[in-house]
C-alpha cells in the first residue's frame, strides 16, 4: 500500500548502524545504506531523509542497544563489581564479531566533533547519560560506606567514561582485546584503591 513502510525498521536500523559503524560516516553512501539493508534508495530518503538523519537514527539505536545494557551493570551495589560490569559490557561488545571494531558513538565523536554539529550533540547527550549513571553509581557507594565521603565521584565517573572510550579507540587500531583487558585491568585498581573495607 502506499505510504506503508514495507520493511522492518529494527532490521533496517541493525543494517545501517553495522555499515556506519564499520566504515564511518563520510565513508558510507546512501546506496551502501540502501544495499545493506536490502531496500532501494528512494525508501530510506522517503522514510527518513538523508544521510545525517539516519546517522542520527542510527546513533539512538546503538544507544538503545549497546549503551543501555552496559549502565545496566552499574546498578550492582559494590562500587566495584559495578564499574566491573560496566567495563566488562564494553569489552564483551568488542569480542562479539558480529560488531565491527571500536565504538560507533566514539567514532562518531571522532569524525563529526566540531564539524556536524547534530551528531556532535547527540553523541555529547549519550556520554553525559553515561556519566551521570557512573557518578549516580558512585554517590550511592559513598552513602553505603564502599567509598570515602570525600570520594571525587565526578572525576571518577569521567576517569571511567574515558578508559570506556579509549578501550574502543586502542580496539579499532589493534584489532584485538589485549590492550583493551590492560586497560580495565590497571583502570580497576584505582576503585579498588579506594574501597573501604569491609566488615568495619
Amino acid at each position: 500500500m502506499s505510504g506503508v513502510r514495507q520493511f522492518d525498521e529494527r532490521t533496517l536500523l541493525d543494517a545501517v548502524m553495522t555499515v556506519f559503524w564499520r566504515d564511518g560516516y563520510g565513508a558510507t553512501s546512501m546506496a551502501d545504506l540502501a544495499s545493506a539493508a536490502g531496500v532501494q534508495r528512494g525508501s530510506l530518503y522517503h522514510a527518513y531523509g538523508g544521510k545525517e538523519e539516519l546517522l542520527l537514527r542510527a546513533l539512538d539505536h546503538y544507544g538503545q542497544v549497546q549503551g543501555v545494557p552496559v549502565r545496566r551493570a552499574l546498578l550492582a551495589p559494590h562500587p566495584v563489581r559495578a564499574v566491573a560490569g560496566f567495563l566488562d559490557g564494553h569489552v564483551r561488545r568488542m569480542a562479539d564479531p558480529a560488531n565491527p571494531p571500536g565504538c560507533l558513538m566514539c567514532q562518531t565523536a571522532l569524525e563529526c566533533g566540531g564539524r556536524d554539529a547534530a551528531p556532535s550533540e547527540l553523541v555529547r547527550a549519550h556520554f553525559l547519560r553515561t556519566e551521570t549513571a557512573l557518578r549516580e553509581t558512585l554517590d550511592r557507594a559513598c552513602t553505603a560506606g564502599h567509598l570515602p565521603p570525600t570520594a571525587d565521584t565526578i572525576a571518577l565517573a569521567r576517569f571511567y567514561l574515558g578508559t570506556s572510550r579509549g578501550m574502543a579507540v586502542l580496539h579499532r587500531a589493534y584489532g584485538d582485546l589485549d590492550a583493551v583487558q590492560d586497560m580495565v585491568r590497571i583502570a580497576l585498581t584505582v576503585l579498588e584503591g579506594l574501597a573501604m573495607p569491609a566488615g568495619d
